[in-house]
């Protein structure tokens, strides 16, 4: 057993664990303290002009501690399927990032779990499922197409994939969603059970000051509705359809890890062995972008997928380390190298040519698909994506 690696692996959980439960702490001291600190500042006569500003301060703590219950339970929760002590003051203590994290995931419970995000959804997920269930018809044989959703987020394109009776594994790197879909998917008898307060640190675009204080419950569809289906349709196995794989994407799919023997993960190098060309369809959805080295992941993709497999993906090219000059030294061929994450940032046209030469044929573009990403849909003002949709199919098998 690697010891350093299981306390590596121990902070990492505990560090987000901690990042939820302490969460409203964090929450009090970006919305609370500085709204105080200015009303303070104030004169009386402007006080006397503004004295909805105090209740409203009040409403706010009331919000936060309504997300409280919610990062609070899911914590407690989480510790105890996870087999971690339950006692907070044994866990890593949290930094500015996790919690950054978790109002983020709010965000992103919003967009895959709320009816807020039903449109979104609609735009990305809904194409996606729609694209599949007419490229595999016959309902009773999808049980046996393999599709591969990397950076699945909290898991709900992969449910409605399940929904259609597609197997379907969900791969993961971040904690922060792996602890909050895991508490979803298997916390949650029922639709809207519980209630966030996803907004309350979006204060500019605001038609009235009760938006920021808008609940959302999640999730608004159930996700054990699969006991249902499997009622009307006992032919599909839905309860084996679904799986989740956490860790990094070039990891765990890749042809090799560029890794010396002495760190090498036996248990990741025999699950990596195991998927090589082993999917029917890779599903990409708002997850390119996220590439250091984009031809990390298309290689990735290439190896995974049976020859003549699909890939369909959707999103737009916002390159997640465009401002990261950050460099550590990596192991490349046998030798220590420099990397910087920035550097790769392609355009659309170049990413094309270098999706073809890398071993796919395209069957289906559309592009300037307009698209928002955990968008409060009663702003006055949202960051619109041009996105990218396409089908190709695995034509040549790449030596590495």
């Amino acid at each position: 057993m690697d010891v350093e690696r299981d306390e590596e692996e121990y902070r990492a959980l505990t560090l987000t664990l901690l990042g939820f439960y302490n969460f409203h702490q964090w929450e009090y001291e970006q919305l609370i303290k500085p709204r105080v600190i200015k009303y303070q500042s104030l004169t009386q006569a402007e006080k006397d002009l503004l004295p909805w500003y105090s209740k409203f301060t009040e409403d706010l703590k009331l919000c936060i501690n309504i997300n409280m219950q919610f990062t609070q339970n899911l914590a407690m929760t989480i510790c105890r399927d996870w087999g971690v002590s339950p006692n907070p003051k044994e866990w890593y203590p949290a930094t500015s990032n996790e919690y950054e994290k978790v109002r983020g995931t709010l965000m992103q419970l919003s967009r895959e779990w709320s009816s807020d995000g039903e449109h979104e959804r609609l735009i990305s997920y809904g194409r996606i499922v729609r694209e599949l269930t007419e490229f595999f018809p016959e309902e009773l044989a999808r049980q046996n197409v393999k599709v591969l959703v990397p950076g699945c987020g909290l898991g709900r394109l992969v449910v409605e994939l399940v929904r259609k009776g597609f197997w379907c594994q969900g791969n993961e790197f971040s904690y922060h969603m792996l602890l909050t879909s895991n508490y979803i998917l298997n916390h949650s008898p029922y639709a809207h059970m519980y209630s966030i307060m996803p907004y309350l640190h979006k204060s500019s675009h605001l038609t009235k000051r009760s938006n920021q204080t808008h609940p959302v419950t999640v999730p608004d569809s159930n996700p054990t509705d699969i006991n249902e289906l499997f009622e009307k349709n006992p032919h599909i196995p839905y309860h084996d359809l679904m799986s989740m794989a956490a860790g990094s994407f070039v990891d765990l799919y890749g042809a090799k890890k560029s890794a010396p023997d002495s760190v090498k993960d036996n248990a990741a190098e025999e699950f990596r062995s195991t998927n090589a060309s082993y999917y029917d369809v890779v599903a990409t959805t708002f997850f390119l972008d996220t590439a250091s080295n984009i031809i990390e992941y298309i290689k990735t993709v290439h190896n995974c997928l049976k020859e003549g497999g699909i890939w369909i993906n959707f999103g737009p090219l916002l390159w997640h380390f465009e401002d990261d000059y950050n460099v550590k030294m990596v192991q490349k061929e046998d030798k220590q190298v420099p990397l910087i994450m920035k550097g790769l940032e392609l355009s659309r046209d170049d990413l094309i040519e270098l999706i073809e030469k890398m071993g796919f044929k395209f069957e289906k573009r559309e592009s300037n698909i307009e698209s928002t990403y955990s968008n409060d849909i009663r702003a006055l003002g949202a960051f619109v994506y041009q996105c990218e949709f396409w089908i190709c199919r695995k034509v040549t098998v790449k030596d590495d």
